[in-house]
């Protein structure tokens, strides 16, 4: 089955526009927040730093709030791809924070990965070629999930993530189906071994034959709550995960009742998906869903 997709022109096409940028561009989408409010926390702009300790260890997250609060907040988790320094999900995170209301959101430090800081979080990070969505990292996030909602108390939660990180949040989707209400999945390395197959054959410098122990989030689409909301955006010209990977993940979702939208984006590859137009309309939308709002004003 070939699930029918939207094909949308990028927004921002001026060389070095940059991610910060882009997301911090005006949205035309507004949605409903309840009428109280809390002061603004102290930590909206520094950040929350916050360790949970997982299976394998403690695991770091760098929290941030929007400037107006209820007492169940939307909580966004963003998960950073592969071979990001992982520093970009906190900066992620402040973004749509600052974009925001009645949000508070997490950068998650994925197992393995340091920061720009010097911090690790515990767990395998192996080569970071497709090789470590395991079962292991997946039940890591679902700690560092289960921590933020004892903090937070959050009326939602929605997971998002770039490269890698879709792809630890899809596999997240189908092994802890409660975890999330929302997905918002750009440039989705959905297809880990088929990923970590091609890129190994094209860097010699890398030996043939490695076990490959990710999890492939299709192999437990079936489990994925009929009531999750999931977007999913990649670059037309994306030569790292590809648009396969992604059409087939969202064709299963779709045969299995879930509501999926997938936007292929024209000219745009891996790392300019996003800061396109596309990207920007699934976080808005999926946001405003869930109960959070979307600010036009903010730029």
């Amino acid at each position: 089955m070939r699930l029918p997709v939207t094909i949308t022109k990028p927004l921002w096409t001026r060389a070095g526009v940059g991610l910060i940028g882009a997301l911090l561009i005006p949205s035309n989408a507004l949605g409903q927040t309840a009428n109280a409010v809390s002061s603004v926390p102290a930590w909206n702009r520094e950040g929350q730093v916050v360790w949970t300790h997982s299976p394998d260890g403690p695991v770091k997250s760098r929290v941030y709030s929007s400037a107006r609060l209820t007492d169940h907040p939307v909580l966004v988790i963003w998960l950073h791809g592969d071979l990001g320094p992982g520093s970009e999900s906190y900066e992620m995170a402040l973004h749509l924070a600052n974009l925001s209301e009645n949000v508070v959101a997490a950068g998650l430090l994925r197992p393995g990965y340091t920061d720009a800081e010097g911090d690790t979080s515990a767990g395998l990070k192996g080569r970071a070629i497709g090789d470590n969505y395991t079962a292991a990292v997946t039940d890591d996030v679902n700690a560092v999930i289960d921590n933020l909602k004892s903090r937070f108390h959050p009326r939602t939660v929605i997971v998002m993530g770039h490269s890698g990180g879709a792809g630890v949040a899809a596999n997240l989707l189908g092994r802890f189906p409660k975890d999330a209400d929302a997905a918002v999945l750009v440039a989705c390395s959905c297809d880990p071994k088929e990923f970590m197959s091609r890129f190994v054959h094209e860097h010699p410098n890398i030996p043939d034959g490695l076990a490959n122990p990710s999890l492939s989030p299709i192999d437990t689409v079936s489990r994925v709550s009929h009531k999750t909301l999931v977007r999913m955006v990649v670059g037309k010209e994306d030569t790292v995960v590809r648009v396969q990977p992604s059409e087939a993940y969202a064709a299963a979702l779709k045969r299995n009742g879930v509501d999926v939208r997938l936007v292929i984006v024209p000219g745009a590859d891996h790392v300019d998906v996003l800061r396109s137009d596309a990207t920007l309309q699934a976080i808005t939308e999926v946001i405003t869903a869930e109960g959070g709002k979307v600010d036009s004003s903010k730029k």
